[in-house]
């Protein structure tokens, strides 16, 4: 029988572990191998043969149950003789393998794997019925075990535990195993254990897993459930609660009628009619949810608000399974099988407010068309949680099949080929390697970020595929897509239009618990994200139309479309390109998403606002009757006139009854701190049913509470209290009464035993034995059930991980640790020797308790573990108590040799997952974990833990999606980088002179400046070595004004605060640490900075500020350096420092832009300027300022064209410079065919708006919304009007905008401007503050601003004759006329014959360096020409940035 086709694979040709040898062992044979040595027998080696070459050996003759050597040997024999028959020479070491040596056996079987990969045809073959259905066996004698290399760590010299019948009397459920004396049988969990290792322990050990204490709960609970005749409900409902209400989950055990019953309680279906007939309720439908055999049902669920409990419920109704299988019809058969299941258990459909339809399977068409046969008024809610998923999958579909096409070819090459390709290895490190389950676009998320992968690889992938020798065919198609300019520019489109769904996705799921307000949060922000895409390519009606109307009609208008150079398209590289093809694919890109969006967007924008400002308690008072009104018919609420004025009646009550509690209470209460339910509750309570505002309101509060995936969905019908709804009850008490729970309804005297409460509660009651009554169980039924235990960490380790502080989890090590977590209520008193108080870090360290971290440990790559408490009272400095995951085993190990775990795609080792089993189970552990706390579902996992597993691990590649490393922090912490806290966004009280005020401190300060201070003293070190601020010694960055240093975070926090003023004109926060609960006030009439109390009195000294306090007046140190003291000393540069510190605060690094030349004299030309947002942001007079600037000093102007639409700007430019200005109509307007007509230009200036970016706005919408997004006009003339590469003329441009801007926008427009700002503060050259970012490519931008000999720096220098100047310097000139003051009740600038005057028009010119009378023009009055100036830009500060451009370009003679 031998043949030539025989492939004889190398010895050392394949590297593989044990573990995998083992894996793909059970996997081809269908056998369950736990060691290597186990294949001994040689029965394994004679199956595969005989699968590679049927007729090699006879299966009858193989012995699947050999137990002794010589029945090894048999098996053996014949082995050989098929190798001789086929030809095979490879050598048979029978003497070492019948041993059960593991390295002859590894090594065989390795061999053996290869050989069978290499030579396999035939792949339809059925190994268990080859060997007619016998097993092979796994068990090996113990002698041989002993004696063999194990496969994992055991300790040496371990001696043989057999079962025996004692352990029975310790653990009931240990029972003999057949697989011998070396196992013993889990009756619970139905499994064998290998007990020969450590005998009683194995078994302890097992005692305490999740999988045998939540099986042995559901089993104590069917034992004791009163059997009361046969469930109301189907069999198909019975398999989903087992499968999907068990907290075990498992899939494989039988349906359980017991469980079943505690799950819908006695009286179901009743109770859920009583509560739908007394309160509006939803549905929840999903579809596609599987059962046994894979067989899929759609589930029904009903969801209600609870006055009593301020909860929102839900309800398990029915399931139903999915019709037959037939085109287009399952989803009307689904919608009337819904409708049939409503009427079966007789729901009165007009209580009917809301549906929502998830899943597959189930069109939410469908079964809303049908349900609104009966309910014409039902609110429909598709799948919001899928929303950017959906939208992002079918508009890049409708955009272009290149873009997937090229993502994909990229993929499979990627996949198939076995070079390391690092720019593809970029691209796909974290994707799924399987090409055909492949579909980038179906998730929002990652589909962004692999666009903007790609983009930043772009150069590279064409650079590799270019000089590719390799597989051409493959090669050469990818190399051409790369090579197509119109495909760069769509990647370039979908980089930016895809930014606002991406932020609308990371938001989706960052709910705080405030489920009615969650669900407002994302119905407005989807209404916004429909706002976004619509005003891309409609033009301004339409867009209004759209959004009011949700008319599909209105998208496919072609009339109403942008313009191409309109078309919000991605910036210049893209326009340049843009022809009618690329217009209409990305029209369709923005159609489609745009219809998508509006058809789960449910309710028109004026609907939501109404909506919100009903709900929301803040603005209670704000709701108008006419939009109460127009939402309770809306809702089908009201239909009649009667209806309408009891509603209106109603709220015009409401509202006075709270405004009379507000007057009460002397001041408006925080409702900030009261959710929203409990407000509703609240105000509810009273009300009967008849009323129409508590039906509205009910309705509203009823409708679908995110979370909506499936599986947390379940987990609240879980989870939820169940209730007795009776009209008649009055209230309930609650009993215990022979160990088992009772609650009575006064009302209707029944009593409902154990299952009609929480199942929670009842699990926790029958872990605890027979409880008689005590205090606190009456409000204990009130209580939010726990969350589900996970695993923390160690053996043994169990914690409530969401909402509870769990510090101090236990292992081998601190059994004797116990932490009091339980809810009050239900706490259990435990003896003082048992509690020990945990203790936190404190020594500026880091990694607090809590904190999932990776650890260096010796001999082991960086291992996951979590940090828990010191034992002893307290812990060295630098030191951290850590439990591994794992093994549970505990180390004490400095700081420094921990990462925080987000880092982990660079600690993550591949190489010890492969073949360390504890370590695998350490990173499952530690995911698992972080998971709980972010909230994040793995339910998606079909094939067990290793599909888990993969997809735990994606998630944490991927950064932690969507709410980041943030999210796993321990509960209760604060997040370490908020760029725009809320608490930034504080205004504090006005203040007066040396007095306390209450400030809302801007940064949570975590680290200890005394022991900061204590450490300089004691130890030698210097005061840069720690933040000012906050005392880390992890410093990020220098102090701007004073020796010493700054952490990451407090940067942040003082680049946004350092020049955030109060209405009094001093800064709103200390000048050292921008916090501070008490500040005192420098004294200088021209000064405006403040000092807190605790800086003062920690950096200069005790008691220094109660000793300032009585100095008036007094001068702060940096107005007087020599009053610095201690460790407090300002810094000689500290002007310098201030700008250093703010050129490059974004934490981003940039090429430095293109550098020109200097220019000979003879080959100058005149400059070209074009200035834009002069009428809407910057000013009118901007451009004027830029114009003088440039005559001033001497350049020629040959051409100078401003974006103008205020007519007092356009006048002041007109008169004063001879219509040599030439004036345009608003930016939006001009194209890039209006550019080409009237450039080239070497010159582009402007300043968004800022009104929006602002953080003294409240309301501001950010860079993407409002006029924030007017930045992108500006981007996008940039990116027109810059040259080319290959065009060495010269081109500047600077761009202006507020300091005061949140960190994320900054960040983003130095993103897209591809460079950092310079801060300059005005102050310096003229009498007034003015600090401005400047981005641009000027040469010397960076370099110190100083005065001249002409600028006048000093107030009095800019009055008139017999006017006083009362300050040096007066805070920031804006158009506000109160401006003036210096603050808001605050004294007048000038002093003329004794009285307070205010600024006259010709010395604010001359502030802003103008010449006087220089806005005198058509009789404008005073606060016209305060407002033109007080948005212009500082004359001294442009003459300063433009003086460079003197080198490029022609000026005047003899300048």
């Amino acid at each position: 029988m031998a043949t030539n086709d025989i492939v004889l694979p190398d010895e050392t040709q394949e590297k593989c572990s044990r573990y995998s040898l083992l894996r793909w062992l059970n996997n081809t044979l269908k056998v369950k191998f736990n060691h290597v040595s186990q294949t001994c027998s040689g029965a394994t080696h004679c199956q595969f043969m005989h699968w590679l070459f049927p007729g090699s050996l006879d299966m009858s003759q193989v012995k699947f149950q050999a137990q002794n050597e010589g029945e090894f040997r048999h098996n053996y024999n014949l082995l050989q003789e098929a190798f001789d028959r086929s030809g095979i020479t490879k050598g048979i070491p029978v003497g070492e393998l019948v041993t059960g040596s593991f390295k002859a056996n590894f090594v065989f079987l390795k061999w053996f794997k290869t050989f069978f990969t290499e030579n396999i045809k035939d792949m339809d073959y059925d190994p268990v019925q080859a060997r007619a259905g016998e097993g092979i066996s796994a068990m090996i004698r113990a002698d041989l075990i002993m004696g063999l290399e194990p496969d994992v760590e055991e300790t040496k010299g371990a001696q043989n535990f057999p079962y025996t019948e004692k352990w029975k009397e310790m653990y009931s459920w240990a029972e003999p195993s057949t697989c011998g004396e070396l196992y013993a049988y889990c009756s619970v969990c139905g499994t064998d254990l290998l007990t020969y290792r450590k005998g009683i322990q194995d078994l302890t050990r097992h005692f305490v897993t999740i999988k045998h204490k939540t099986r042995a709960k559901k089993a104590q609970l069917e034992l004791q459930a009163p059997k009361t005749g046969p469930l109301p409900c189907s069999e198909v409902v019975v398999q989903f609660i087992n499968k999907y209400c068990s907290s075990s989950s498992s899939g494989g055990d039988q349906p359980s009628s017991g469980f079943a019953r505690y799950m819908l309680g006695l009286e179901f279906p009743t109770d859920v009619l009583s509560i739908c007939k007394q309160t509006p309720y939803c549905l929840y439908v999903y579809g596609g949810v599987t059962l046994e055999e894979a067989a899929t049902v759609s589930v029904v669920l009903v969801g209600f608000f609870d006055i009593e409990s301020a909860t929102h419920h839900i309800r398990l109704l029915d399931v139903l399974p999915s019709p037959a299988e037939e085109a287009g019809e399952e989803p009307k058969k689904t919608g009337g099988a819904v409708v049939e299941a409503v009427k079966r258990f007789s729901l009165p459909l007009i209580n009917l407010s809301a549906v929502y339809v998830g899943g597959t399977g189930a069109s939410a068409e469908h079964v809303c068309s049908q349900l609104r046969e009966f309910s014409p008024n039902l609110v429909a809610f598709g799948d919001l949680d899928k929303l950017a998923d959906a939208a992002c999958h079918a508009a890049v579909t409708a955009l272009s099949a290149s873009v997937l096409k090229i993502i994909s070819e990229l993929h499979a090459y990627f996949t198939s080929t076995s070079m390391e390709i690092d720019c593809l290895k970029d691209l796909f490190a974290s994707e799924n390697n399987d090409s055909k389950s492949f579909h980038p676009s179906r998730d929002c998320l990652n589909f962004s970020q692999l666009v903007r992968k790609m983009l930043e690889t772009w150069p590279d992938l064409v650079s590799f595929f270019d000089s590719c020798k390799k597989d051409k065919d493959k090669v050469q198609p990818i190399f051409a897509m790369l090579q197509d300019a119109n495909l760069k520019a769509t990647f370039k489109f979908l980089a930016l239009a895809l930014k606002p769904l991406e932020a609308f996705q990371k938001h989706l799921e960052m709910h705080d618990g405030d489920t009615g307000a969650d669900l407002l949060r994302i119905l407005q922000e989807a209404s916004s994200l429909l706002h976004t895409y619509a005003a891309h390519f409609l033009n301004p009606q339409a867009a209004e139309r759209f959004l009011e109307e949700h008319d599909a009609r209105v998208l496919t208008d072609k009339t109403l479309h942008r313009s191409g150079a309109d078309l919000v398209a991605g910036g210049s590289a893209v326009e340049e390109l843009l022809d009618e093809p690329l217009t209409q694919q990305f029209l369709s890109f923005y159609m489609t998403l745009t219809g998508l969006i509006a058809k789960e967007v449910p309710l028109s924008d004026r609907i939501l606002k109404s909506m919100a400002q009903l709900l929301n308690p803040e603005t209670k008072l704000k709701v108008t009757d006419t939009a109460v009104e127009e939402l309770g018919k809306r809702l089908g609420v009201c239909s009649t006139e009667g209806e309408v004025n009891q509603l209106t009646k109603e709220l015009l009550e409401y509202q006075q009854r709270e405004e009379e509690e507000e007057e009460e209470d002397g001041e408006h209460q925080d409702t900030s701190a009261i959710s929203l339910e409990k407000h509703w509750a609240g105000v509810l309570k009273n009300r009967n049913s008849s009323s129409v505002l508590r039906n509205l309101v009910l309705s509203l509060l009823s409708f679908p509470c995110p979370p909506l995936e499936a599986e947390i969905v379940y987990a609240q019908v879980r989870e939820s209290t169940f209730v007795c709804v009776c009209v008649r009850a009055q209230g309930n008490r609650a009993v215990v009464q022979k160990g088992w729970l009772e609650l009575v309804c006064s009302g209707c005297t029944r009593h409902l035993r154990g299952h009609a409460v929480c199942v929670s509660v009842m699990r926790w009651i029958l872990s605890q034995g027979p409880t008689r009554g005590g205090n606190g169980w009456e409000t204990s039924l009130r209580q939010k059930p726990p969350s589900r235990a996970v695993f923390q960490a160690g053996r043994g380790t169990w914690a409530k991980p969401v909402g509870l502080d769990k510090d101090s989890p236990r292992g081998r090590e601190s059994e004797d640790e116990l932490v009091d977590t339980s809810p009050a209520s239900s706490r259990i008193t435990l003896s003082g020797r048992n509690l020990r108080r945990v203790q936190a870090y404190q020594d500026g360290k880091g990694f607090l308790t809590g904190e999932l971290v990776w650890g260096s440990l010796k001999g082991f790559s960086m291992w996951p573990g979590l940090v828990v408490p010191w034992k002893a009272k307290s812990a060295p400095p630098g030191m951290r108590r850590v439990e591994w995951f794992g093994d549970g085993m505990f180390s004490e190990i400095p700081s420094s040799g921990l990462l925080p775990f987000h880092a982990f795609t660079r600690c993550f080792c591949k190489n010890s997952y492969a073949s360390l089993p504890t370590y695998k189970d350490a990173i499952y552990q530690i995911i698992e974990l972080a998971g709980e706390r972010c909230r994040k579902s793995f339910g998606a996992a079909k094939g067990g833990k290793e599909d888990e597993l993969n997809l735990m691990l994606d998630w944490a590649h991927g950064g932690f999606l969507p709410s980041g490393p943030d999210g796993f922090r321990p509960p209760g912490s604060t997040p370490a980088d908020q760029s725009d806290s809320a608490q930034s966004d504080y205004n504090p009280p006005a203040k007066r002179k040396h007095v306390s005020k209450a400030k809302a401190i801007a940064l949570a300060v975590t680290y200890n400046r005394e022991s900061m201070i204590q450490e300089i003293e004691d130890k030698g070190k210097k005061i840069e070595d720690f933040c000012m601020s906050c005392g880390s010694p992890e410093t990020e960055i220098f102090h701007p004004l004073f020796v010493g240093s700054l952490c990451l975070k407090c940067k942040d926090n003082f680049m946004e605060t350092l020049y955030r003023y109060d209405e009094d004109g001093y800064q709103s926060y200390c000048t050292v640490c921008c916090g501070g609960l008490e500040v005192i006030l420098c004294g200088n009439a021209s000064c405006c900075r403040c000092f807190c109390k605790d800086c003062i009195n920690i950096l200069v000294g005790q008691g220094t500020f109660d000793q300032l306090k009585d100095i008036d007046p007094w001068s702060c140190y940096v107005c007087k350096p020599s009053e610095c003291g201690g460790n407090l000393m300002l810094r000689s540069d500290w002007r310098l420092k201030v700008q250093e510190f703010f050129v490059n605060n974004s934490a981003l690094a940039f090429e430095p832009h293109r550098v020109y030349p200097s220019i000979s004299a003879d080959q100058r030309r005149p400059i070209r300027v074009l200035s834009l947002f002069d009428g809407i942001a910057t000013g009118g007079v901007c451009v004027c300022v830029c114009y003088l600037v440039l005559k001033e000093l001497g350049i020629k102007v040959e051409r100078y064209v401003a974006s103008e639409i205020c007519g007092d700007s356009i006048a002041v430019g007109m008169i004063k410079h001879q219509g040599k200005i030439e004036y345009v109509n608003d930016v939006r307007t001009i194209t890039r065919k209006t550019l080409a007509e009237w450039g080239p230009f070497d010159l582009l200036i402007g300043g968004s708006p800022c009104n929006d970016l602002s953080m003294v706005n409240p309301l501001r919408k950010g860079l993407f919304e409002g006029t924030g997004r007017l930045f992108f006009e500006f981007y996008r003339m940039l990116t027109m009007m810059r040259p080319k590469e290959d065009d060495d003329r010269p081109f500047f441009w600077l761009f202006e905008n507020v300091v005061f801007m949140g960190a994320n926008d900054k960040s983003d427009i130095c993103r897209f401007l591809e460079c950092n700002p310079i801060l300059i503060d005005a102050v310096k050259v003229s009498p007034a503050h003015r600090a401005r970012y400047f981005w641009g490519n000027v040469p010397g931008m960076h370099r110190p601003l100083a005065t001249s000999l002409d600028d006048k720096v000093g107030l009095q220098d800019c009055l008139e004759v017999g006017r006083k100047a009362k300050f040096e310097k007066v805070r920031t000139i804006t158009t506000k006329s109160n401006s003036i003051r210096q603050g808001k009740d605050g004294p007048l600038p000038v002093d003329m014959n004794g009285k307070e005057d205010y600024l006259w028009c010709t010395e604010m010119e001359q502030i802003f360096g103008f010449p006087k009378h220089y806005t005198d023009v058509n009789n404008m009055g005073r606060c016209q020409r305060q407002r033109v100036l007080g948005r212009s830009w500082s004359v001294p500060v442009i003459r300063h940035l433009f003086a460079p451009l003197k080198d490029y370009f022609e000026c005047e003679s003899g300048q």
